[in-house]
Parts: structure tokens; sequence; C-alpha cells
């Protein structure tokens, strides 16, 4: 056999034998016993629910009255409550300033928190109020 013809099987062996055990590195080795898990729609989510109040539907959370319903990223919104019951979930505003982290993080101070120069709930109300 010529040296090219040995090239081109040492790389078509490499090739099909190194394919083989990157997969099985990568897979670890259990690419035969992959698990597939059947994630129910949301559609199904909400209509196989058993809630009996009010689900809402960000986060499918089972509450008394739409305004009871938590904001879908908690550590980062803020839920701010409008007049009429409704409210809005906004990001929490960036500040380096420690005083005002900590009023925003907390859970009560945060959303009745009005600040100058923050969009915060103060700002929303007021922009609420002003439409």
């Amino acid at each position: 056999m010529s040296q090219s013809r040995w090239s081109i099987v040492l790389i078509f062996a490499l090739f099909i034998f190194g394919s083989t055990g990157v997969n099985a590195f990568f897979n670890f080795g259990h690419h035969q016993q992959q698990q597939q898990q059947q994630q129910q729609s949301y559609e199904d989510q909400v209509l196989n629910n058993p809630c009996d109040g009010y689900l809402c539907p960000d986060t499918l959370t089972c509450v008394a009255q739409q305004k009871d319903c938590p904001c879908p990223f908690p550590k980062s919104q803020l839920k701010c409550v409008l007049p009429d019951n409704k409210f809005v979930c906004i990001s929490k505003p960036a500040t380096h300033n420690e005083k005002f982290r900590a009023i925003y993080d907390d859970p009560v101070k945060g959303p009745k928190a009005k600040n100058k120069g923050f969009r915060d709930c103060g700002w929303v109300s007021d922009a609420y109020k002003n439409h």
C-alpha cells in the first residue's frame, strides 16, 4: 500500500474512532442511557393545574386574588401595586449605594420606596397617575 493510501486509512480511522471517543467523553459514556424528560407545555400546565383560586400567568402560582401574584424574578424585581389593585413588576434600580440597595432588597420597604432619581415604584406610581 502506498504512503498516501495509509494516510487516508489512518485519517479515516482517527475520524471514526476519535469521534466515538470524543462523544463518549462528553456524554460521560452514557450516550445510550439518555433520559428524555417530557416537559408539559405551558397550556397543559395551566389546564391541568389544581388551583381553585387565581392562577398567576407568569409564575403559575395559585393565589387568592390577582394582586397577590408574585413577580417572576423577585431577587431582581420590585412589585409595584397600582391604584386599581393591578400591579407591574419592574427591575430593581441599579445602584452601588448600600443604603438604597438595602431598601430595594427589603420586601416591605422596596415596593413603597420613592427616591428621587430612581425608577422605582414611586416613579411608576407617578407615571401611572399622570397617564
